[in-house]
């Protein structure tokens, strides 16, 4: 039987957005759902109240604080009555058809995403989705004219977690967002993961919303959001790729983050007075170099932090991989772009490609032709902060109102912490990985 808008149950969550719920739920209770959700996260608005008086069809799930975007939307799948789970963020407004035209495509593929149009529909938020090597996300045709581009949709590697549909039992099945996520690429990670354990994601161009244009997202502090974006691709990473992958690509997002780290921070290695240049600069008010500067701590702290969240990041990864059923070579092809160059500097493009082919990965990707594209960048200095701003911006789809406060810290270093470490520094950290996931292996809960 063909499913209908009666087995659907549409979540948003929302945080200190009443403006926003004025406009999306008249939208929402004309699609004929079965259910609808809202997950407050803290609201300190009256977003509640208003609910609550205006709204009583709604249901109401309240988080006593912002718990971001994972775990609210999570916690109301799991209170879900529907068959299908529809997620939007509060900043849009839905076409009268979205619901009927997404879930069409469910009869054939697991997870549908919608194409996101401005707020007045005239240029592209979303309408697709590419994935650089590295775990760095990007949607198609942001910025462009809707008479300008594609209208045929088909397979894509994530959907857009902003406007979505999922059959509940798979979404549940496959763990639902990654909360250790808090926000961003939680929807990259869950894409990839349905591809790799049989199930399929298109992009359904008849189904549409509007998008205020990350109204919250420019309320809040923009280090916080390069943070999460880079520690994110390394765990988005370092959980989908298959093993005999994986040993040389988490090394090499390691070493190309620091590398990217101390290019940000404006030292100069070639003069004994490494900071020189820079602290003129910052005493000087310069803004691109303090945004540079700053965007070099962040690297750092996400490593960091990365780091000492593998030992419960690999055994999730150790879940993901029994689930396999395809290969990375066809995972790949729905990258698109995968040498997306992260930063446009001659220097790092060419250093990237001689690690890459040190490493065996020349069977993979086309490093030639990244070397060749790397050439005709220039090394100009500062070309860093403007390529961090420019994948930023590609962001603004990803409810940044989960951003009012840092993630919490939800994860404590594993107690073989410091063995995985001594091992990375004596042995190498492909020998650590691969002894980390060895001991995984012989727990016994990793059995069950």
């Amino acid at each position: 039987m063909s499913p209908s808008a009666s087995d659907v149950t549409i979540i948003t969550v929302n945080w200190n957005g009443r403006i926003h719920l004025e406009k999306l739920l008249p939208s929402l209770l004309e699609q004929g759902a079965g259910e609808i959700i809202v997950v407050d996260n803290g609201s300190v608005d009256d977003s509640v109240a208003f609910l609550e008086t205006n709204y009583p069809e709604v249901k109401i799930l309240k988080n006593p604080v912002n718990r971001g975007f994972s775990q609210p939307n999570n916690l109301a799948a799991r209170k879900a009555n529907g068959k299908i789970l529809a997620f939007i963020n509060n900043d849009m407004k839905a076409d009268p058809d979205w619901v009927r035209k997404g879930i069409r495509k469910l009869e054939t593929c697991s997870c549908v995403s919608s194409r996101i149009l401005d707020w007045e529909g005239k240029h592209i938020d979303f309408n697709g989705s590419s994935l650089q090597y590295l775990g760095y996300a990007l949607q198609k045709d942001t910025g462009q004219l809707l008479n300008s581009v594609s209208g045929d949709g088909g397979e894509i590697l994530f959907p857009c977690g902003g406007s979505m549909f999922i059959k509940r039992d798979t979404f549940l099945e496959s763990g639902g967002f990654d909360e250790d996520f808090f926000a961003i690429y939680e929807d990259v990670d869950l894409g990839w993961r349905l591809w790799i354990t049989g199930h399929k994601v298109v992009l359904d161009p008849e189904s549409i919303v509007y998008h205020r244009g990350h109204a919250t997202f420019q309320t809040q502090d923009n280090s916080r959001m390069r943070y999460l974006m880079h520690r994110n691709a390394m765990l988005t990473i370092l959980k989908n790729y298959s093993e005999e992958n994986i040993k040389k690509i988490f090394p090499m997002a390691l070493m190309m983050a620091v590398r990217r780290a101390v290019r940000c921070s404006g030292v100069r290695k070639e003069s004994l007075y490494l900071w020189e240049a820079a602290s003129r600069s910052l005493e000087a008010g310069d803004k691109a170099v303090q945004i540079s500067n700053l965007d070099a701590f962040n690297h750092l702290v996400a490593v960091e932090d990365a780091i000492k969240m593998i030992p419960s990041i690999l055994e999730k990864r150790l879940e993901i991989q029994k689930k396999r059923q395809v290969d990375d070579n066809q995972v790949l092809r729905l990258f698109e772009d995968p040498l997306r160059p992260i930063v446009e500097d001659s220097e790092y493009v060419s250093t990237e490609a001689e690690l890459l082919e040190m490493l065996g990965m020349d069977s993979m990707f086309n490093l030639e032709d990244y070397s060749r594209k790397g050439r005709k960048f220039s090394s100009a200095e500062g070309q860093a902060e403007a390529n961090c701003a420019k994948e930023l911006r590609a962001l603004q789809w990803l409810g940044g109102y989960a951003l009012a406060h840092p993630p919490e810290k939800v994860l404590k270093p594993a107690g073989k912490l410091k063995k995985f470490f001594r091992t990375a520094i004596k042995q190498g950290p492909r020998t650590a990985i691969s002894a980390a996931w060895k001991t995984l292996r012989n727990q016994p809960e990793a059995r069950r």
